[in-house]
């Protein structure tokens, strides 16, 4: 199953979402885009996903419009947030992404 994981910017909750549907089984393919997409992802993300034994250290956020949309079986709208700018707070994040992704991934199986 292809997910198509979309946000505005591709900086912070759909890398995170993404990476955590991927890690959820082998037979999905979590790609995530932005709207609106950043330059570059932020770095407490990705500081935030090696405690979770993800690297996201070079993930470049891509556009939608670079997508094939028709490749994709599923489109998760990842919840829409602002980057935290604590660790802690991005942590929270972290887990509150980590658990959205697994409700999808448990309704779209």
């Amino acid at each position: 199953m292809r997910v198509l994981v979309v946000t505005e910017t591709d900086a912070c909750c759909g890398p995170m979402a993404a990476a955590f549907l991927n890690d959820y089984s082998t037979s999905i393919e979590a790609v995530s885009v932005g709207k609106n997409p950043s330059q570059y992802i932020d770095s407490l993300v990705v500081d935030v996903m090696k405690e979770c034994l993800v690297d996201l250290d070079g993930y470049v956020p891509q556009p939608i419009g670079a997508i094939d949309l028709k490749s994709f079986d599923a489109v998760y709208e990842c919840p829409d947030s602002l980057c935290p700018t604590s660790l802690g707070a991005c942590r929270e994040l972290r887990d509150y992404i980590k658990n959205e992704a697994f409700v999808f991934f448990k309704n779209h199986l």
